[in-house]
This record gives C-alpha cells, structure tokens and sequence, in this order.
C-alpha cells in the first residue's frame, strides 16, 4: 500500500506543471486514482462510521460507539432538527443527543440500533508524524487523504475558544497572507501598531508573549484576547532569523469588527480551499493532518495507512490544517459521555449508567495496550541485560567503555 501511494504521489508530482506545484500536495492526495489507493486502509473504519442528518440535511459524520446505538459526533454541527442516522449497510434510524463535551465539541447520540460495528480504537503515538492518515465516509470511500503534521498536541489558552472581536479588542494592524507556518505577515497598515513596532512584510509571527501561533488562524484569536493598550511581545522569524519585537496594541476600528453572522479577513484567507468548521478552537488536545475535510465531514474517525483508528476529526481549522482527536484523550470521555442527561426518573438513569459501563471495554483496550507496551519494555531490558553479562556475540556488538557506558562500533570514515 505504502508503494502504490508514493508511486501515485511521485507520478502526480512529474505530471504537474512547474506553476502548479507549489499547490500538489493538496491536489495529488485528493484524486480519485489517489483516494481509491487508499480504500483498503478506511474499509474497516468505514463500517463503523454513519452519516448523521437533520430535516434531511447532512451536517456530520459519527463514529460508533456501542453495537446498540451509541454514537459520538461533532456538536456545534447539530441544530435544531429531528436527528437520523444511516449506517453504512444503509440502514437508518432516528437518535437523540443525551450527552455532551463542550471543551472537545463532542455529542453522545443514542438511537435504538442493533448489530452496529462499534470502532476498534488504536493509540495515535503509535503513528509517527509524517505518516499518511484517511479519514473514511459511510459509503465505505475515503473522504480525504493527508499526512500527520504535529502528533496529539496541548493548545495554549489564548488561543482557547473563540472570542467575540469588538472595538475593544487588541488591534496590531496587518494583513495576514497565506501561509503554512506561524502567521505570515502580507502588509503592514500604515500608522498602526504593527508599523510602530516595526513589523515588515514576510515577517512570521511565531508567538505572542509565552503563547505558540501555530497558524493564520491563532493569531487573531490570540489577539482579541488582548485589550487596546496592552503591550505584547511578538516572537518572529524573518530572513530566517528568529527575533523579538514588543508592540502597544490600538483600538480596533469599527469598520473591521465583524457583523453578526459575517467573516473577518483571517476567515477569509484561512478557507482558501475549503469551508472552515463553524467550531475551530478551544480544544485541548488535537492531532493535526492535511486532508481537506468539510465541517458537515466532521465527527468521523481518522485512520492511518494500515487501518488503525488513531482519532476522530472534530474540525476543518485552516486552509492546510484539519484537526482530530486522538484516541488517548477522547476515550477517557466516553463513559461519561454515555451518561444520558435527559434521563429523568430513578430507572432511566440506572439504565443510563448501566450503559455507560460498556465503554469499559475501550478503556481496557488502551489499558491492556500500556500494559502490553510496559511488558515489551522490560523483556527488552531484561534481554539486554542478559545479553550484557553474557559478554559481546558478534564484533559488532556494543563494548563498554572505561566509564561504564556503552559504545558501537566505531563509524566509518565519510568518503
């Protein structure tokens, strides 16, 4: 599988004219040659994803938890609506949001459902960065195809859930341009607290204060967490060069605080290529891939080349970033989840916390796959160690050193 897909990749690269590939990572992993390359990895995924609709309208994918019916998906994408359900062998059944996560923007449904394939969760540290992910639709074709950016990361607290810019609202005076790394600055507005500062064009804003600006995306975030007056201190790069430049920030002008229900110009920059997630912050935990997923794409599970479950995608951030995620966090969640809220009387909410005890057995998975990790660990220890006292096999074999260290053969001269 890995060959066919850098065979494709390597094919579409040659295939593409100069101009055009600055752009091929996006384009060569989203043909249908590519995709149908990678149906064998999300088949199994696929079985254990379902299409959530409202009134007749797609607007998430889930991800099956229990055989009986319990299914997470994206929350903000869900309305007001009656809430149905189709799996992947078609059929169709209507469910109810009985719980929620509102720092992982996750919703527990339950319908009445028999025989639904519950996901078979893996760890995502075990998919290093730089492996191709594919996250997997209900028709048992792949939605998207990418490549794992950054492994489960914390995000920082300024760039936290979204916040409501007003003309108190820091205002340091850019324009952002494209950009895959930190937040690349395209102008600089004349008089403003940027110019003061001393920012350029080109110049990449890497933190503010103690604060990662991983994207175009963090930054006026981050910003509007600040009030006019306020002195921040900017990390950035520019010719290569890592520098810091404090800045007083001004008091935004009215004309560029966002109307109700409209996109601010960082909104704008960061959909070049696909809809963002209405939800696209404050998550505390994500894994970050490439693959372009639609918001109403959301809630359904990521999978790495050789199939494992590693996450659930939860939101289409930027114009190069979509986020999932991992296992490790979301499956501590899930008996909670499935502690049904709208249970009312004594009886519902024994049955609901009977049902959130079948959750156990995914914890016990993840437990029984540390314990596994645990035990590997110390046969590996133990066999070096007998392996040590043992005295060297082969001349190639590790020899101690006068301070008790252990050293390999000698490197080879560079010729």
């Amino acid at each position: 599988m890995k060959r066919i897909l850098l065979s494709l990749s390597l094919v579409g690269l040659t295939a593409l004219p100069i101009s055009a590939q600055s752009k091929a990572p996006q384009t060569i992993l989203n043909t249908p040659s590519t995709l149908a390359a990678v149906k064998p990895a999300i088949a199994e995924a696929a079985k254990s994803t379902v299409r959530i609709t409202q009134d007749g309208k797609d607007v998430a994918l889930g991800t099956i938890i229990t055989s009986d019916g319990y299914i997470i998906t994206k929350a903000s994408e869900l309305k007001s609506g009656k809430i149905t359900v189709r799996t992947y062998d078609k059929d169709e059944f209507e469910a109810e949001v009985i719980n929620k996560n509102e720092n992982f923007d996750i919703a527990m449904l339950k319908g009445k459902a028999t025989d639904l394939v519950p996901a078979k969760w893996s760890l995502s540290k075990n998919t290093p960065v730089g492996n191709w992910v594919a996250s997997p639709s209900v028709t048992g074709e792949p939605i998207a195809f990418g490549v794992l950016g950054v492994m489960a990361r914390n995000l920082p607290g300024p760039y936290g859930p979204p916040r409501v810019i007003t003309t108190e609202s820091g205002y340091l005076g850019i324009q952002l341009a494209p950009s895959d790394f930190g937040a690349t600055i395209g102008e600089v507005t004349a008089k403003s607290a940027a110019e003061r500062a001393g920012l350029r064009a080109k110049d990449v804003i890497l933190a503010v204060n103690d604060y990662d600006i991983s994207n175009s995306e963090a930054l006026p975030n981050t910003l509007a967490g600040f009030k006019a007056g306020d002195t921040i201190r900017l990390t950035i790069e520019r010719d290569g060069k890592r520098m810091e430049i404090t800045a007083t920030l001004d008091k935004r002008p009215a004309e560029l605080v966002p109307k109700k229900g409209g996109k601010d110009r960082s909104d704008m920059q960061n959909s070049m290529g696909s809809t963002l997630s209405e939800r696209r912050t404050g998550f505390p935990v994500v894994l970050q891939h490439d693959g372009v997923i639609k918001p109403s794409d959301c809630g359904g599970p990521l999978v790495d080349i050789d199939g494992n479950i590693i996450g659930v995608n939860i939101a289409r951030a930027g114009r190069t970033e979509s986020w999932a995620i991992p296992t490790e966090a979301l499956i501590p969640l899930l008996a909670e989840l499935m502690v049904d809220k709208t249970a009312k009387t004594p009886a519902e909410k024994v049955k609901a916390a009977r049902a959130a005890l079948k959750v156990a057995e995914a914890q016990k998975l993840l437990a029984d796959r540390k314990l596994a990790e645990a035990r590997a660990a110390l046969e590996a220890a133990l066999e070096a160690e007998k392996a040590e006292k043992a005295g060297p096999a082969q001349t190639s074999s590790p020899t101690p050193s006068k301070d008790g260290s252990e050293r390999g053969p000698a490197p080879r001269p560079i010729k």
